[in-house]
């Protein structure tokens, strides 16, 4: 294993964990985004729909523990390729499901190899990638959540323009899914095992040794905390409101699903800028203030488009949406950003992969319940009750969380542009 790893090395490494993490999100994503194709050929009572839409969410809950462990007793290298793996052949099995279950239990493997993935890419990054640079590198996840979430929608409005039979619409995004991650197994032989992980002989100590160590230092715990609550309320927004914007605009009485899918693009477009500026404004103004501002545009957004959807005056409704989508953006890059930031490299897999899990939970049964819930008392009322979220996660951003930009364990906040260490 080579000690030093150059700059042109670092570079490779952070494009080939941010092409993982658009893996990631594509996988999240494809679902939500061919919804309408596979609740109107394949799957159609809300509960399996549900289900269907979860299955990865819930996957993700589980390859976060076993994956973020794994990553740190075996190595961030092996863990990488066999989720690269893990995800060709689920995306594949999903396109050519035959049933409703086969195609949830392929959603499910998927979601183990994100939720794997998550906690490896954020190792990596925070073990290679110098301070300040990590930071902003590790923030740029909903840049490619955005990405990948325009690339399949214009993916999807390709096939809609070339009269492409609705059945086989989410069958051709499921496989192309595999794509990416053909490109980054490829690209992963270049790719160097982390040092910090190598010349760390201890580890976490059995899986919850890192709560204990975590605990030693108030900042580090009040990054904890906040990661793990904050994780919880972004993750319910995404697994809901974020999740089902396609099928609230099927409710918009726009007739064309071209023109439905057009406006999708639109609202989900504003995340690319959402995205880079995130990351962009962090060394002026840190994680802590970009997770306020996040959660404060996002609490407007919920609000107003549930009452505009009650109401009824659904023109208003996707301006709501592009605040959402921006609000959202930035209350969720802090969140595994500071996990593995302020953990050590012995246990920084299984603290993240935790945090991750914690979320992930929640936001299976949100994706899962919102169908029947938005069914049965209107999209208006339960969008309106989600603002319960960001309220939560503005109050913990405000309350918990202290500035750990910049934070490095022996001087515990070096670069921190705040100066917050208390």
């Amino acid at each position: 294993m080579d000690k030093i790893i150059n700059k042109n090395e670092k570079g490779m490494i952070a494009t080939l964990m941010l092409l993982s993490l658009f893996v990631d999100q594509w996988n999240v994503f494809v679902v939500p985004m061919s919804n309408f194709f596979i609740r109107d050929t394949f799957i159609k009572t809300s509960l399996l729909f549900g289900l269907a839409s979860g299955a990865i969410i819930g996957g993700a809950a589980v390859g976060s523990l076993f994956g973020g462990a794994l990553s740190d007793r075996i190595g961030r290298k092996k863990i990488f390729i066999m989720n690269m793996v893990i995800f060709i052949l689920a995306d594949l099995g999903s396109a050519i499901s035959s049933t409703p279950g086969m195609f949830i239990i392929f959603r499910f493997i998927a979601g183990i190899a994100v939720g794997s993935d998550l906690a490896n890419c954020y190792c990596f990054i925070m073990d290679i990638i110098g301070t300040g640079d990590r930071e902003v590198t590790g923030a740029k996840n909903t840049l490619m959540a955005s990405f990948a979430i325009v690339v399949i929608n214009l993916m999807i409005l390709f096939f809609l323009l070339g009269r492409i039979d609705y059945s086989n619409v989410w069958r051709l995004a499921m496989g192309i899914s595999a794509i990416p991650a053909v490109i980054a197994l490829v690209a992963s032989r270049k790719l160097k095992e982390s040092y910090l992980w190598g010349k760390s002989t201890k580890r976490s100590g059995g899986y919850f040794g890192f709560i204990k160590k975590l605990r030693e230092d108030d900042i580090r715990w009040r990054a904890t905390s906040f990661s793990w609550i904050s994780g919880i309320v972004s993750s319910v927004e995404v697994g809901t409101f974020a999740f089902f914007i396609p099928l609230l605009i099927s409710n918009f009485r726009i007739s064309s699903l071209l023109d439905q899918r057009y406006l999708i693009i639109f609202i989900y477009s504003f995340g690319l800028p959402a995205g880079f500026l995130g990351p962009k404004f962090l060394p002026k103004i840190g994680l802590r203030s970009l997770s306020i501002y996040g959660y404060a545009i996002t609490l407007i957004s919920l609000i107003g488009s549930g009452i505009f959807i009650l109401t009824g005056y659904y023109l208003i409704v996707p301006f709501f949406m592009i605040l959402f989508v921006w609000g959202n953006h930035w209350n969720n890059q802090p969140i595994l950003t500071s996990q593995s930031l302020i953990s050590d490299p012995e246990y920084r897999g299984s603290a993240t992969g935790f945090s991750n899990f914690i979320a992930e939970v929640p936001t299976f049964l949100s994706i899962t319940i919102f169908p029947v819930l938005a069914s049965t008392i209107g999209p208006g009322i339960s969008t309106i009750m989600l603002a319960i979220a960001p309220a939560i996660g503005l109050t913990v951003s405000l309350i918990i969380f202290r500035e750990v930009y910049g934070y490095d364990k022996n001087t515990k906040i070096a670069g921190n542009v705040l100066g917050e260490n208390a």
